[in-house]
């Protein structure tokens, strides 16, 4: 546990090594003569970059770590959150081969090692460091019932984050709703912010696509956690269980996946660099395909 903790901090660090020494070769260009009764030349190997190296190394910690969520992930049988954990750690090792090769366009992946970097930053304290992670969940969980009780829906919260109805024998045969770290919208928020402020443009319309996007994905979450907890207690799709499955896992799902949309089309009309980059990184992948 302790060492899967610490793959992302390791991982944060050889990006921020990657950004501070970029353009810093790591090897320089050798060049080794042959034998004076050889044909004359020279042969040549060549030269890898610093940040390239430890930006590839920061992917494979990524990777490691990914593969441990997704090992975690499939013990709970978590499948659908296990598939996207293989599907960044095919992506992570994906970005490190290509760091890797020499004459790639270093611009692009310099952008998506800030971008990654920015990401992880706010990402990883909270997953990883308890206190940070629980203050979150804690807060989510308040302003959840907090609204639920504006709506008239008769909630009250035992901390850390457990929500329990008024109607005490509706917890004779079934659970309370518990807020855990995906139910803070972590992820989509921090995906985001490594977004925006990992491309190069004016810092007034980065603050315009950061207001655009990270508070309305944080409200937007807290009504989605309202919404199953409702559902869940009053019974709306049938039974408490059916309830929360189809409130949590089709309808919600669906509408944030809508939602997130939206926002990022937002996102992309105040900040085109953005959708740039997004571009320029498909169009190599394929390019590379073709």
């Amino acid at each position: 546990m302790i060492l899967k903790s610490a793959l992302p901090f390791i991982a944060i660090l050889l990006f921020l090594l990657a950004l501070v020494f970029r353009n810093n070769p790591f090897l320089k260009r050798k060049r080794l003569r042959k034998e004076p009764s050889s044909f004359p030349g020279e042969i040549s190997f060549p030269e890898v970059k610093f940040e390239k190296v430890t930006g590839a190394l920061g992917w494979v910690f990524i990777a490691f770590y990914c593969y441990s969520e997704a090992f975690d992930y499939f013990a709970q049988e978590e499948y659908f959150d296990a598939s996207l954990a293989l599907v960044f750690l095919a992506f992570s090792l994906f970005l490190a081969l290509l760091l890797v090769r020499p004459g790639e366009n270093e611009d692009l992946f310099f952008t998506v090692t800030k971008v990654a970097l920015i990401t992880s930053v706010f990402y990883f304290p909270f997953s990883e460091i308890s206190f940070l992670g629980d203050s979150l969940i804690y807060i989510t969980a308040k302003i959840t019932t907090m609204v639920l009780n504006l709506f008239n829906v008769g909630v009250y919260m035992v901390p850390l984050s457990s929500i329990y109805t008024t109607n005490s024998s509706f917890h004779e045969a079934y659970n309370p709703i518990v807020i855990i770290l995906a139910c803070t919208a972590i992820q989509s928020m921090v995906l985001f912010i490594g977004l925006i402020f990992g491309v190069n443009a004016p810092l007034r319309r980065k603050q315009k696509a950061f207001l655009v996007s990270v508070p309305v994905i944080y409200g937007l979450n807290i009504f989605r956690n309202v919404f199953v907890t409702a559902a869940y207690f009053g019974q709306w799709f049938g039974s408490p269980l059916q309830s929360f499955d189809l409130a949590h896992g089709v309808i919600a799902r669906i509408g944030a996946m809508i939602l997130l949309i939206i926002v990022a089309y937002a996102v992309f009309v105040i900040l085109p660099e953005a959708l740039n980059l997004v571009e320029e990184f498909f169009h190599f992948i394929f390019r590379k395909n073709q």
